[in-house]
């Protein structure tokens, strides 16, 4: 396989309209040596990670929106000898194809179609389920907003293990455990971190405007004021003796 791939990256099929913009070469490899035939794979978007699914002989599920992209990895495959039997197109947006699929369980999933808001998120939500425990889940392109906020996010979860990044662009989860998608904000630790953060953050601000308004240090002082009577009555009421 590694000399296939050296092949594919040599050739440089123009998959994207003129050009491609393909995963890493490690990326690659690491698909290669993960995937076995028979596995159940399904990616977003398509390109030579497509091609290198195929010469793995997975059972693969490739969600892409244009019709041209197709084209070109057919024709290179059928130049190549390459096999497409195992591989099915859905030619269409992933947000609108993947609520009506049911493909698990999958052994691998690969996140790189759409990186626009919140295509990303939808893609994540739709294949986390779908991933049987011990399966692989890649998102590529990390280096935009979208795809580093659910790297970041899965590196927090307790039930993803992140176990490599290739030039800070492509990130390799294993699922470690089953994912409760119901799950409160507040038990995220990622989303609970950062939503301190800013509470704290929008409460200083909204001290300072108080602080520098007439009316706004008229209600600092009454807030005060409160909290220290509801104070005062509490430690009152403790401090009496039991009748």
């Amino acid at each position: 396989m590694r000399e296939e791939i050296r092949q594919l990256i040599r050739d440089a099929p123009a998959i994207h309209g003129r050009t491609t913009y393909p995963l890493l070469f490690r990326a690659l490899e690491h698909i290669a040596a993960t995937v076995v035939r028979g596995d159940r794979t399904i990616e977003t978007g398509a390109g030579y990670s497509t091609v290198v699914l195929a010469l793995a002989g997975a059972e693969h599920t490739c969600i892409v929106p244009e019709e041209s992209e197709v084209a070109a990895i057919r024709a290179y495959c059928e130049r190549r000898g390459v096999s497409r039997d195992r591989v099915t197109f859905h030619v269409a947006p992933s947000e609108d194809i993947l609520p009506t699929l049911d493909p698990a369980p999958l052994d691998l999933a690969l996140i790189d179609g759409s990186h626009s808001f919140p295509q990303v998120f939808i893609d994540w939500f739709y294949l986390a389920d779908a991933l049987r425990v011990g399966a692989t889940l890649i998102v590529d392109d990390t280096h935009l907003w979208t795809a580093r906020v659910l790297r970041d996010f899965l590196a927090a979860e307790p039930s993803w293990r992140l176990d490599a990044t290739f030039a800070g662009r492509t990130a390799v989860f294993t699922k470690t455990g089953d994912v409760d998608l119901r799950r409160n904000w507040s038990k995220q630790s990622y989303v609970a971190r950062r939503s301190a953060l800013r509470r704290m953050i929008a409460t200083a601000r909204e001290i300072a405007w108080m602080l520098g308004d007439r009316t706004g240090r008229w209600i600092v002082r009454d807030r005060l004021s409160r909290c220290l009577r509801r104070r005062s009555a509490h430690l009152h009421s403790s401090r009496r003796p039991p009748a």
